[in-house]
Formats: structure tokens, sequence, C-alpha cells
């Protein structure tokens, strides 16, 4: 009889029985090792069985047994057979299709159907697997729950009934192993008490209850949405400040000192798994709100002679009525200049006997509420005499640096040095009477920047000046040069002036050229470009000039002369603009645009031809007053894109005339470089303002003033775009901005100094490039529709203190966010509602859904009646 192969558990013995007839001898080898003997580990029995006690993982492999005859010389006879472990492993998640979800339970659906796999674990051999139902009886291959030929769990109607552990159950000799999964079925929750609908006084408690039933209980879960949105007010026992509470055990939702914000309507939503959410009948809250003022209507200081407002703004239910009355008096009783509208007192040109007390009253049914204020009528701080800056003082003599400030009340006057409030030597700066800053036997050291800060109740006003301290030995060759020079200038516009007149008197001589030899093309640049002989001893615009203003070389006239009707009328309009350099005084540069330099300077409106005074009067401009002008330089002469942009600038600023933009000045054009002036104000460009105001000095802008400065921008630009003429460039560093918070449109266009920054290199053109929509940018479409995307990036800079649109994102990043369509704007958080719809308007990427300006300017003026 050969031995058999065996399976045995580990840790068992196991048998190999071996019966040979005839064979004197047997012997058991295993993997070639033996003959095998009696040990602690085998025992050959009597009969030649082979026993192998406690078997281990060691011990499987093959024995041979072996017999042997003695006298024989055949070769022996060997028979084989193979000891192997019996083994289990665990069942697990993974052991089920599909896999057990955490915590190895199944939330099922009422009437649903529902199927298991359990897997073959590995064994050896081959397990027996079987299900066990919850009261532990074996699951048939029939009935309500069975079990089919794969092992495979199956409930076709899911009933209530089902719920519990199902046990999935292997086992061979090496072992069993089992594991279970519960099963929860549930149903569809149903709404027993839908929330109440009530009215509740304001600042009371309101409790509303969404009471259900259902099988799920932990799988199921209440929330509550407003208005259609979510509300995420859990109860926090540790929060003792909650005003809103959603307790999870009932759903109930509890609010607290209840707001008229509140209002709305209600609904609780009711999640459980497998079922689609169960949502209540909506639950109107509406708030009773008590009588109060929102704000209370504080002290105000109006300015003297300015259109002002001064709200009490009042609510409660039903609306109350809002009036004042000054001093007790009947509201009838205020002067024609003062008009009560709806609660807020309309001061056209505020008078000094406008100060006094007034009182507001609001009143309703639930009867009347009352505040008390005093108006005060003030001037804020202006300058008689403004430092002269730069201010320039020899060396060991005495200096006045000029500060005379008037205002009601009366203002005080503070100095610093370089920002440094009282760095001074006592013993040699003083503070005059008048304010002005005196110094005696001035010093190298003392030179630095000056600036006089008049202050008082109505407000601030800041002048800076630049002392200059100059050696004595500078001021003598000084002086020698200035003789030798002017002597020289003198003897050269001797020169010129007889050059000139000979070549007057030669033309007169010559025959008209015939209209056949001018060149069309060349006409609108002549009247811009105009040689001038003389034109390269006069670049200084402060030296004398002798000739006289507009005259031109012969060559250029005769151009002129033959061009068309058109032509001859735009020459006349620049010859009534014309200003000869000799009337600018005090130029300085502040920058460089896309003709080139820009300078700042000071020219008497004696000297200005042409000059809008109901536009001027804007600034208190008066006769034989010096105002500030900003000067665009035409240096690129040759440029044809330059000269053309030029031109559309002042035939532009010629045909716009309107409070809330720059105003032309005039146009120098007897030598090279061209000016273009234009009207400047006393505080520059809305951009350095804006800046300003994140330091607090000058002081932030309310969100009323942040209103009314976009405003201004949009009844400007409405004006341009009625005017068919679009800006192209609309920017706070292209606004001009005045004490009095009057804003202008204008076109500095500082392109490479100092907002290059603020600028792009796009296809061999310089781009305001976070200021342009999609079309001007990729598709060269500039439009009314393009300025309006830009007047929404100024509502931004506005509102923003003048930050740098999307400033963490380079130019190349901003050219493909913009060429993708997926630039995402946001408005700032300190943007109004109103105001930030329009604005998000404003930048559609659609250039059709963007707004017309008119519609702009009354939206924004239905805000302002809001604040």
């Amino acid at each position: 009889m050969p031995p058999t192969n065996q399976v045995v558990r580990k840790g068992v013995s196991a048998f190999f029985h071996c019966v040979y007839s005839e064979a004197d001898v047997v012997e058991w080898y295993y993997k070639d090792v033996g003959p095998l003997k009696s040990t602690d580990k085998y025992t050959i029995h009597s009969n030649q069985t082979l026993e192998i006690k406690d078997a281990q993982e060691s011990d499987e492999g093959l024995y041979n047994c072996v017999g042997i005859k003695t006298e024989s010389t055949d070769v022996p006879q060997s028979y084989t057979a193979e000891l192997k472990l019996a083994q289990i492993s665990s069942l697990s998640a993974e052991s089920f299709e599909p896999l057990l979800p955490k915590e190895g339970k199944f939330v099922l659906a009422k009437g649903s159907y529902f199927q298991l796999t359990c897997l073959e674990p590995e064994s050896f051999p081959e397990a027996k697997k079987w299900w066990l139902k919850p009261g532990g009886h074996t699951v048939s291959d029939a009935g309500e729950i069975k079990v089919d030929d794969d092992n495979r769990l199956i409930i076709p109607t899911v009933k209530l009934e089902h719920s519990g552990n199902y046990t999935c159950v292997a086992e061979n000799i090496a072992g069993k192993t089992e594991k279970f999964v519960e099963l929860i079925v549930t149903t569809i929750p149903v709404i027993k008490m839908y929330p109440n609908i009530m009215p509740v006084m304001e600042n009371a408690e309101t409790e509303l209850v969404c009471e259900y039933e259902t099988q799920a209980g932990t799988f199921s879960s209440i929330k509550w949405r407003k208005d259609g949105k979510l509300m995420k007010n859990e109860y926090n026992p540790l929060n003792h400040h909650q005003r809103i509470k959603i307790f999870k055990d009932n759903g109930t939702l509890l609010i607290n000192n209840i707001q008229p914000q509140d209002r709305g309507e209600y609904v609780c939503v009711i999640s459980s798994q497998q079922f689609s959410p169960i949502v209540s009948k909506p639950a109107s809250v509406s708030v009773i709100e008590t009588l109060k003022f929102v704000p209370p209507p504080v002290d105000r200081k109006l300015e003297l002679g300015t259109v002002s407002k001064v709200h009490c703004k009042a609510q409660g239910t039903p609306p109350p009525n809002v009036r004042w009355m000054k001093n007790d008096e009947n509201f009838e009783d205020f002067p024609s200049h003062v008009t009560d509208m709806n609660g807020t007192l309309h001061f056209n040109g505020v008078l000094n006997e406008d100060k006094g007390q007034y009182n507001c009253t609001a009143s309703n049914n639930q009867g009347s509420i009352s505040a008390l204020i005093v108006i005060d009528v003030v001037v804020s701080p202006k300058f008689n005499i403004t430092p002269k800056n730069p201010t320039e003082v020899v060396e060991g003599q005495n200096v006045i640096i000029d500060c005379v400030v008037e205002g009601n009340p009366k203002p005080t006057i503070h100095w610093d040095k370089n920002l440094v409030m009282n760095d001074f030597d006592k013993s040699r700066f003083t503070v005059l009477e008048n304010g002005s800053l005196f110094i005696a036997e001035a010093r190298k050291d003392d030179e630095n920047k000056y600036g006089c800060t008049a202050g008082s109740s109505a407000g601030l006003n800041r002048k800076e000046a630049q002392l200059i301290v100059l050696s004595s030995d500078d001021t003598t060759v000084t002086k020698a040069v200035l003789i030798t020079m002017s002597v020289a200038a003198a003897y050269i516009i001797l020169v010129v002036g007889l050059m000139v007149w000979c070549r007057y008197r030669r033309k007169s001589r010559k025959t008209p050229i015939t209209e056949g030899k001018a060149e069309n093309g060349n006409v609108e640049h002549t009247e811009l470009i105009e040689d001038v002989d003389s034109g390269s001893s006069k670049k200084d615009i402060n030296k004398t000039e002798n000739h006289k203003e507009g005259q031109k070389s012969d060559g250029a006239e005769t151009t002129h002369s033959q061009s068309s009707g058109q032509s001859r009328k735009s020459r006349s309009s620049y010859d009534k603009i014309a200003i000869s350099k000799s009337h600018l005084k005090e130029t300085k540069l502040v920058g460089r645009g896309e003709f080139g330099d820009v300078m700042l300077g000071k020219i008497t409106k004696s000297n200005i031809p042409i000059l809008d005074k109901r536009h001027s009067s804007t600034n208190g401009i008066t006769e034989d007053k010096e105002i500030h002008v900003l000067i665009k330089t035409l240096t690129h002469t040759k440029d044809e894109n330059c000269l053309a942009e030029f031109k559309r600038e002042i035939d532009m600023f010629l045909k716009l005339s309107h409070e809330n933009i720059t105003q032309l000045i005039g146009l120098c054009r007897e030598s090279e470089p061209h000016f273009l002036l234009l009207e400047h104000t006393d505080w520059g460009d809305l951009k350095q303002f804006l800046v300003a105001t994140r330091k607090g000095t000058p002081p932030p802008l309310s969100s009323v003033q942040a209103a009314g400065v976009v405003h201004q921008i949009a009844k400007a630009m409405d004006h341009i775009s009625s005017n068919r003429i679009v800006l192209k460039d609309l920017a706070a560093r292209n606004c001009l901005v005045t004490s009095s918070l009057v804003v202008k449109v204008g076109l500095p266009r500082l392109t490479r100094d100092p907002y290059s920054q603020e600028y792009c290199k796009h296809i061999n053109q310089i781009i305001p490039l976070r200021w342009l929509p999609y079309e001007a940018v990729y598709e060269d479409e500039y439009s009314t529709k393009s300025d309006t995307y830009a007047f929404g990036v100024v509502i931004w800079e506005v509102f923003s203190q003048g930050e740098l649109p999307f400033p963490k994102m380079n130019d190349n990043s901003m050219l493909n966010k913009l060429k993708e369509k997926k630039l995402e704007w946001k408005a700032h958080p300190s943007t109004p509602d109103d105001i930030k719809n329009l604005q998000m308007d404003c930048l559609d990427i659609d250039p059709q859904k963007r707004p017309e300006f008119s519609e702009i300017v009354t939206t924004i003026a239905d805000a302002l009646t809001k604040m």
C-alpha cells in the first residue's frame, strides 16, 4: 500500500502509511534526506507508518517511502507523498462586493433591492461558505432573503423587519472565519409640524419648529434655508453670544434679539440617506421694526458757500415721517436756500446764519423720537500766500518762507522740516504772526524740504517748499555767467530778427504756389509743426522772445495757404488758443509721457486768450491771478502716430466743456517742442490723492465721498460719450482732484514716468492693460463700451484707495487671463452694494451688456440718495 498525500492543521500529527510485501527493510526520506530515524519529530512505527509530530510550515514537502530486499540486485521501489498544511484567512471589509461602508452598516430604503456577495477567503483546502440571518439561521436559496450559487445574499424587496446583522461564514479543516454586516432599513421622512408664519417685534425672540418622523434616526439630518441660502448657525454651547441657533437633536431654529435683516422666507430641509431631501412649506418671518434713527444724526460743520446735505434717516414699521426744525421753529420757516426733503436738509449755498441748533423728529404710530444737533458754519484753511517752491537764499542771509492762511475758525499753523515737526534751531527759526517762517543767517545744513500745515476744525491744508541755500561764491559766478549769457542772447535775438525780416521781404516778392503742388497728407501736421529758423535758439521757455507770437517761416506759411477749407478752419481754431511760451512761469518736470516731457507751470489768467468763464469759476480763478497748468510737450515730431494722437487730444479738449473735465488752456507753437497747456488742480492727480489717504493724511474718503467721486467721473464720461469721443485711457492717474473734492477727467498720460508700471507694451503699443477689456487689447476695438469697462476699474481704484488692480499678477499672466476670458473681477469689500452691482455690469466680458454712461450717472445718483 503506497503512501497518500496528507493535509493537516498546523500543530497536529500527520501519518503516512506505506506497506511493502516481501521487503526486508522500509526506509523513509524527506527531501532526499534520510533514511529518517525515530526522533522527537518523527516516529517510525512497527508497521512502517511515518508519524510527523506538531506539523509546521517547515515540514511541508515530499516524503519518499523506499522498500529494500536484502539479497536482490534490483533497484529498490520508491513511492512519494506530499504533506501540506491547511490554512484559511480571516474575512474583512475587502471580502465583500461591494465593499463594506464605514462601520459595516448599509442604510437601505424600504422597498429597495439589495444584494451583497461574500468572496471566498484565501484558503486550503477550499473553504465552504454560507450566510446566517439575524436570528442565527442559515439563509437558504429561496424565500424573501436568499443566496445564490456564488454565495450572494439577495433581498429583492427590502422590508423594515429585514433590519439586523447578517453574517458570512467560511470554514475548512484549518478553522472557521466569519464577518457580519448590519442592514438598517429607513423610511422617507414625513413632516408632522411645519414652521409657523408670524410677525415678530424687533429685538424679540422667535422659534421656528419643524417636526418630522422617520425610521432613519441618526442617518437623517435637518437644515434651514433663508431666502434660498443655507444657514450655518448650528448651536455651539461654548458660544455664549450666538444670536441664531439651530438645534441638531430636534431641528428647532431659535432667533434671539431678532433684527430687520432676519425677515425673509425660511424652510426646513430634511435629508435622509437613500431619499431625496424633503423641503417644508416656507414660513415668512416679518419684523415689526422699532422706531429708531439709523444712524442718529450728529453735529456737523458745513463749509461756507458750499452745497451741503445733512441727513437724518429713521426706520420703523410703518415707515416714519421725518422732518427738521431749527430752534423749535416750523420746517416751513426755513429760508429759501434750505429745503427739507424726506429728512435730508439741502443747503444750496451755506450761509453764516445757517449755524445753530437743529432738531430732527421721526414719527409713526409707535410714537415719535427726536435728535438735537448743532450745525456750525466754517471756512476751511485756504492759502492767501503760498510758499515759493523752490525758495533760494544766499548763505548767511535771512529768508522768509511765506505761509499766510485764512479760515474760520482761525487755522493753527505748524511747520515741519523734512516731515519732522519742530526740528528747528529756535535761536534762528521763528514763526511770524502771519504764519510765515523766518530763518536768520541761513546755513548750508538748513537746505531741506519745509512743510506748512494749516489746520482747524474745518479741515487741513498743506503746502511744501524746497529751500536751496547758495554759497556766496556761487552767486558771484552765477551773476557773471548771467550777464555774459544775457549779452550773447541779445546779440542772437538781433541777428534772428534781421533774418526773419529779410525772409519776410523775400516772401512778399514771390509768386504764390499753385494748389496742385500742395501735399494734402502733410496739412494737419504742418499746422502743429512749423519751421522757425530761430527755434533752436529758444529752447528755454523762460528766455526773452522779441519777435511776435505766431510768426512762422515762409515755407510753412505757403503750405498752409494752399490747404483745404477744413485745414484752414482747424488752423484758425489753433490760432485762437495760441499762447507764447514767455508767459509760462515756474515750470518743473513731473514726468514723461507718450509725446515727451510733462511739466507743471503757472500762467496769469489775463494771458489766456480763451477761457470758459463758468468752468473757471469752480476753481475760484479771478483776473490777473496765476493758475496752475499742465504742460505736455511734443518732442517726437517725426512720429506720425504721435502727431495724430497729439492733434486728437487738442481737438477733443477744444470740443469738450464740462465742470468735471480738465479745460484746454492754450497751445504754444512758436518753436519746437510744441506745448499743449491743460488745466491743473491744487491737489494733483486722483491716484496720488487716494494713495495718500492710506496714511491718514488726508483722511480716507467716506463711502458717500467715494461715491461722489465716481459720480463726478461718470458725469464727465457721459459728456464725453455724448460727443462721440472715446477717451481710451480712463484711470485714477488721469483724473485730477481739487481741495474741495471736485474731480476732473483729463489725459496727463504719464506712460514712462512715474506710472510706467501701470502700462504694458503689447504689439508695439503702450497700453493701460489693466484698464482695458478683451476687445480693446486683442481686437483693437476701442469704443464707449471699452471706456465703460475702464470706469468699472476706476470704481475699484477709488474704493481700494488707489491700489493697482491685480497687484500680484504680472503683465504676461494678465494678458493670458484676458485672452482666455478667465479674468475674474471682484468688487472691493468697502464698495456699497448698489455700486458693487453696477461695477460688475461695467466689467462684463460682453461689451453689449455694459451700461451706457447716462444709466451709470442715474444709478450712482440713486445710490447716493440712499446713503
